[in-house]
Formats: C-alpha cells, sequence, structure tokens
C-alpha cells in the first residue's frame, strides 16, 4: 500500500496570485539595490540583484513556450532583458536611475497581472 499523498493544492505554475506576489519581492529587492547603489554598498546592491534575478528566473522557467506564443515570447524576453540590466547595473554609478527605470517597467508588469487576478494596482512613486 502506497502511503504517497499529493496536495492538490501544489502546482507546477504558479497562480495568477502568486506572481503578483513574485512581482511585489522583485519590486523589493531591486528598489533595495536602486538604495545600497545610492549609498555605494556595491555588495548589498549585488545581494539584492542576485535574489530578484533569482526570482526573474524562475518566472521565465514557469513559462511554457508551446503553448503560450507570442505572450510566452514577450515575457522571456522581457525577464532576460530586467536580469541582464539588473546584473549589468552593478557597481555602476548609473545604477540608481537603472534601477529605478526597472521598478517602473516590473511595476508595470506587476500591475497587469494583478488586474488578471482581480488585485489592487499599486502606483508609481
Amino acid at each position: 500500500m502506497s502511503t504517497t499523498q499529493t496536495n492538490p493544492s501544489v502546482t507546477a505554475e504558479p497562480s495568477t496570485t502568486a506572481v503578483v506576489q513574485l512581482y511585489d519581492t522583485v519590486l523589493l529587492h531591486v528598489s533595495r539595490a536602486a538604495e545600497a547603489a545610492h549609498k555605494g554598498d556595491f555588495q548589498a546592491q549585488f545581494d539584492e540583484v542576485m535574489s530578484a534575478t533569482r526570482i526573474i528566473d524562475g518566472l521565465n522557467r514557469c513559462l511554457d513556450m508551446a503553448q503560450g506564443g507570442q505572450v510566452a515570447v514577450n515575457l522571456r524576453e522581457m525577464y532576460e532583458a530586467v536580469s541582464r540590466t539588473l546584473l549589468r547595473s552593478v557597481g555602476k554609478p548609473s545604477a540608481e536611475e537603472a534601477c529605478d527605470k526597472l521598478i517602473s517597467a516590473v511595476r508595470d508588469m506587476r500591475n497587469a497581472w494583478a488586474e488578471i487576478s482581480g488585485l489592487p494596482p499599486i502606483a508609481a512613486q
């Protein structure tokens, strides 16, 4: 007799609400990276960038390229561009500005997912 049980609440693909929460966490890390860059704390900036890029990489790996069509292609390109820009910003004089631009782009994407999920948007700061 097998004692293996499955949990129906655990899925391979994140729910739209979980995606919004992941975007919120990315925004937090990118904001902290911008703050660290402003202070000249490049180790903290690097740590925050790495935390954000790990989440972005996870979102990227969840994309179903076979079924997702152009939407999946566009998301993959966006995820890769955000990660690339974050990684290239570490230690650069323009890092804070780069992070601020990424925050705007990621917030827009987060708000699109929030609308799909019936969650409130977050406003620009």
